[in-house]
């Protein structure tokens, strides 16, 4: 079976870098809360939860970001969401998690795709 999430690559200053690979939502929760907390548990210093190659489709996806938030701060670590989409990031603002999401440059974000308008008729 294929990880939910990539290994750990450092990005300096003690801090680590890892990729979820699937859409979290209630089918991928268990697995990505059990490597999330292998992850805390096993390191030191912030990790930067790298999400643009997923997004949070449900409740439980969502609970398993905050609760892996929690997890890491009992552990006195950081963990941080980047490369969110737009959804990810309305989502944990609305639910007052603000500390979680890590402001990127335009240059870090995501390329969405503008939509087309049709024309008017």
């Amino acid at each position: 079976m294929m990880s939910s999430i990539a290994s750990l690559v450092p990005v300096g200053g003690g801090s680590s870098r890892v990729r979820v690979q699937v859409p979290l939502s209630r089918a991928t929760a268990p697995d990505v809360r059990d490597e999330l907390a292998s992850l805390i548990r096993s390191g030191e210093g912030p990790i930067l939860l790298d999400m643009s190659a997923s997004g949070v489709l449900d409740p439980a996806g969502m609970a398993t970001l905050v609760a892996a938030h929690v997890r890491a701060a009992e552990h006195g670590r950081r963990l941080r969401v980047v490369g969110a989409d737009e959804r990810t990031r309305r989502l944990l603002l609305r639910a007052g998690r603000r500390r979680l999401l890590l402001e990127q440059t335009a240059a870090e974000r995501p390329v969405v795709p503008a939509r087309r308008r049709s024309a008017a008729v």
